[in-house]
């Protein structure tokens, strides 16, 4: 059961990374269209400018044909107009340039923190494979070993152990008791009951959990002949 449980969750492993690479993925698809779009104001503001400069000219070229007070006010507020235009785009232009700088940068940290995580998830992919293998052989082995210790049982036993393991949904069928304590449920088990699994002979059940129970010394190791746990 924990093998086969260890192996059913080796995918999930592979989930928690392939959740990283997407929201990565996610956070390279919104920079992208952020810088596009900062690109295209830059392109766009450049025009601008562009544009207020050859306005500028024009109006340049026009102050030496002006032909009254009037025609002169007019140009020299064309002019005014225009190298506010131009020195405004200036300024936009410096910010655009700035902000785009720190965009790539940033979107060239997180593309090469998606390689590093595409690699992390292929190494890990790999190491999984490599594990569930080694675990389908051993599961194998284990399946073996419990068929082959199942001869041994009576049926009866068998079957009652088959149906406490099923309602318990792969917890422990069979929990020692410890000091009159029942380890599966943590419960006290009563006096007679306790009386009863120290001898050993028989399949009790517990009266709370209803998992198969054994007092917990008929399994330790017999002390070694002649060790009576004094100290030299």
């Amino acid at each position: 059961q924990e093998l086969d449980a260890a192996r059913k969750a080796l995918p999930a492993k592979l989930a928690v990374q392939a959740a990283t690479i997407a929201e990565i993925e996610k956070l390279l698809q919104r920079e992208r269209a952020e810088l596009e779009d900062t690109e295209a104001f830059r392109k766009d503001t450049e025009r601008q400018q562009k544009d207020a400069e050859s306005l500028l000219q024009k109006s340049k070229a026009k102050q030496g044909q002006v032909r009254n007070a009037k025609e002169g006010e007019a140009s020299t507020r064309e002019l005014d107009s225009a190298k506010k235009v131009i020195d405004s785009r200036g300024e936009d232009l410096g910010k655009l340039t700035q902000v785009l700088t720190e965009q790539r940068a940033k979107f060239k940290e997180h593309e090469d923190k998606l390689a590093a995580e595409q690699k992390e998830y292929q190494r890990l992919e790999a190491a999984i494979a490599e594990q569930a293998a080694k675990m389908e052989q051993d599961l194998v082995a284990a399946r073996a070993a419990r068929e082959e210790a199942a001869k041994a049982l009576r049926p009866d036993s068998l079957r009652k152990y088959a149906v406490i393991l099923h309602k318990k949904r792969g917890s422990a069928a069979v929990v020692a008791v410890r000091d009159g304590t029942c380890r599966g449920c943590n419960m006290n088990i009563p006096p007679q009951l306790y009386n009863i699994i120290q001898r050993g002979n028989s399949l009790e059940l517990c009266p709370n959990c209803n998992r198969i129970i054994y007092w917990s010394k008929l399994l330790e190791s017999p002390p070694e002949p002649g060790n009576n746990g004094a100290k030299s």
